[in-house]
Order: structure tokens, then sequence, then C-alpha cells
């Protein structure tokens, strides 16, 4: 299964990491038209090999990062096995009963007319069972098997795959938030550089001018914050891979599934790795029932060969077979077993759909609430605050606004700024918990 669409992780011309373009008015639907993230098909393949490192301050995208995940992850070194395993459990359902040659000797070395060896009777035969039908069902038993480690490889990296993305998408959201910090930085600065100018020829007292420093030091911090936060997101994403945090990801936030993708999922759900996985557990317990309702008799045993009659000087043929009765409901408590367990897994796997349904529906409320939010930030919120911030700005440089109202508007513009990168990393995250969920796709449900 082929991976439908991979994250298209768009790059700036004129830097390293995409940059959020805060003040931008959304036209129509042109956030709907980027591709979305897609783990499931990702997770379903092998593991690709991976040959080179990433060099210093390379770029990383989404789809690089599950790629070397899903190649070097600790998770899943052990499934590289997997099918070494399967090729043994296969080569060992096919081996038969060895056959077994049969010798006898008879009226040999007694009295009388059995003196020495001139009555003996020697009987040599091969004998071998007959259970083709056996061999069969183990052979069922296990491909099925084989079939199962597949699924669960396939659970195990869509997981790790959900990880990775996790911390791409957090470092993501995390240099946006350091970029907002970045300028409120600079315009707490240009605001301290006005006052201090004013101070300096007395239209102002010191009191604004020290405050206007002690906002400054804030701002630094915020941005200090930031940088560490960043630094320990790289390296948890780098441990993804066990490999260095040298590399600046490159990708966007502006994500937001279709009413269409989200109501698609749950008719999607059925064919996901969770779903198939509970369907060949089943199927390997009805191959096994197979097994145990074919083993529960005995096999027939079948026999030829040559007896030698040194008294008369004469050899003939043998044949013969050996027919078991009895033992029919020996395996009846196996069979039960597998029955009673059958019932449980459908229950199980009823109770996953059940549970995985109404999760999805759920964060799929989550992502059209904060879809709302993004278009009532970005159309009205956004462009009211820098309307009022360009005011402020004014009426604080004729003297008709004091300055802790100025910073207030600055502020509330930059904390709603930071709400928009919120609200965008929030369906990012949400979108890879739905595809974890789901095992499939947003773009697949179209």
């Amino acid at each position: 299964m082929l991976l439908n669409k991979l994250l298209s992780c768009t790059r700036s011309s004129t830097s390293r990491c995409c940059r959020f373009h805060l003040h931008k008015k959304p036209i129509g639907n042109r956030f709907k038209q980027w591709p979305l993230l897609s783990l499931t098909a990702l997770s379903l393949l092998s593991a690709p090999a991976w040959s080179q490192d990433i060099t210093a301050d390379a770029d990383l995208s989404l789809n690089q990062a599950i790629s070397k995940t899903l190649a070097q992850h600790p998770q899943l070194r052990s499934y590289q096995y997997a099918k070494q395993v399967a090729d043994g459990r296969l080569q060992q359902a096919a081996t038969t009963t060895p056959y077994s040659i049969n010798a006898r000797v008879e009226d040999v070395l007694g009295s009388g007319e059995y003196r020495g060896l001139s009555g003996m009777q020697t009987n040599l035969s091969i004998s071998w069972l007959l259970e083709n039908d056996v061999i069969d069902s183990r052979i069922v038993v296990a491909k099925s098997q084989a079939q199962l480690s597949q699924f669960e490889r396939q659970l195990t990296a869509l997981d790790v795959a959900a990880d990775t993305a996790t911390h791409f998408i957090t470092l993501l959201s995390q240099q946006e938030q350091l970029s907002l910090a970045k300028l409120a930085q600079r315009t707490a600065s240009d605001m301290l550089t006005q006052i201090s100018r004013r101070v300096a020829v007395g239209q102002l007292t010191a009191i604004d001018e020290l405050r206007a420093k002690a906002n400054l030091s804030i701002k630094a911090l915020v941005v200090e914050d930031l940088t560490h936060e960043i630094e320990a997101t790289k390296a948890q994403l780098a441990a993804q891979w066990q490999g260095n945090t040298e590399f600046n990801v490159a990708g966007n936030l502006q994500v937001i599934p279709t009413s269409k993708q989200l109501d698609g999922l749950i008719k999607q759900l059925k064919n996901s790795p969770q779903f198939l996985h509970f369907a060949a557990q089943r199927q390997i317990m009805q191959s096994q029932m197979a097994l145990a309702k074919t083993t529960a008799q005995p096999s027939w045993k079948f026999d030829v060969g040559i007896k030698r009659n040194e008294a008369i000087d004469d050899t003939g043929f043998t044949a013969g077979i050996s027919i078991p009765f009895g033992g029919k409901n020996r395996n009846q408590g196996r069979i039960r077993t597998l029955n009673a367990q059958q019932l449980q897994n459908e229950a199980q796997a009823d109770a996953w759909y059940r549970q995985v349904s109404k999760e999805l529906l759920l964060i799929s409320h989550k992502i059209r609430h904060n879809s709302h939010v993004i278009e009532t930030l970005s159309n009205e919120t956004i462009p009211t605050l820098e309307q009022a911030s360009n005011q402020a700005k004014k009426a604080y440089q004729i003297g008709s606004l004091r300055y802790s109202e100025w910073n207030d508007v600055q502020q509330e513009l930059i904390t709603t700024q930071g709400e928009l990168i919120e609200a965008y990393t929030n369906i990012a995250l949400l979108n890879i918990e739905l595809e974890r969920l789901a095992g499939v796709s947003l773009s697949a449900s179209e």
C-alpha cells in the first residue's frame, strides 16, 4: 500500500524556516487547498533505507523526518526479522513426520525345528503417516501468524510516525512563537527608544522609561525561554532516529482539512490497521480451530515391506494400514477455547470501533472550532487590533495616552497573534491524532 500524499513542506526563498503570515487575511478557502499531514501509508511501508545523515543547518521536511524514523527507530528494529520468523514458521509447518523403517526377525536361534537360522523369518518394512490435511492446516496457521505480524508492525510504525510528526509540528509552532517573540522584543525596543528621547528633552518622567526597560527585559526573557524550548524539542525529534540536532525544520502550519475529509474518516475506519489487526487475530483462531479439528483424530498409518522365510526359501511383499479409532473429542476443550476467544475478539473490535468513532467525532468538532477561531482572528480581531495599535502609538506620541495603555494595546495584539499560531498548531496536532486513530490519511478520505 503506497502513500496517498506526503506533506509538502514549503520552503521560503528568503529564509530556511517557514514564516507565519500573521497579518494576512485568508482569501476564500486557500488553506483548504494545501496538502494535508499524512502518516498512515508511510507507516505501512517497509522502513526506507536512509543513506546519508542530515548536514549541518540542513532543512528537514516532515516527509524526511518520518522516513528517517521508520528506518532507524529502535522500536522498529525487531520487525526487520519478522520475515525470517515467518519463513521459519512456514518451513516448520510444512515439515512431515519422518518415515519409519521397521525390521523384525522371528523363529531364530530357537531349539529343535527353529535351531540356528534355518527357520528364520525376516520382515523389513517402511511406514509413514497420512497427514496431508494436518500439514495444510499448519501452513494456514503459519501464514495467518505472518499476516498478524505485518499488522503489528504497521500499528507500531503508525504510533512512531505520529510521535515524530507531533515533535515536528511542535517545533514548527515554537519557531513561529519565537518569531513573534522577537517581533515583540523589537517593538518593545522601539518603544523604549521613543520614550528615552522624550525623557531626555523633559517631555516625560523617567518612570515611563524604567517601565519600558522592564518590559523589554521581559520580552527578551521570553525569547530566551523559547530558544531553549526549541533546542529541547529538536533533541526529542532527533532522538526518533538517534541523530544530531544540526538541522532546521521546514514546513507550514496552515493546514485545515475540509468537512468532507473529516466526515469520511469514520467510513474508512474498518480499513484501518487496528481493525484489520482484530480480523487477523480471528483468522489465526479460525486456522487453529481447523488444525485442532484435523488433529483430533490421529492420522492413519501405512506400511509396506518384504518378508523372507528361510525355511521355505520364499520372499514376499507385505502391506498394512493402522486406523486409529476413538479420541474424536480429545481437542474439544481447545476448540471451545478458540470459539470463546473469537467471540471475545469480535466484542473487543466492536468496542474499539465505537470508542474510536466517538473520539474521531470529538476531534472533528475541535478542528472545526479551531478553524472558526482562525477565521475570526484573521479576518476581524487582528486587523482591528492592528488599527488600535497604530492609533495608540499616535495618541501616545501627542501625549493623550499613557504608556501603560499603549503597552496594553501592543500586548493584546501580540497575545492574539500567539492565539492564531496556537489555533493552527492545534489543528495540525489534531490532524495527526485523527490519522493515528483512523489509520487513514485525511487525503484518502476525499
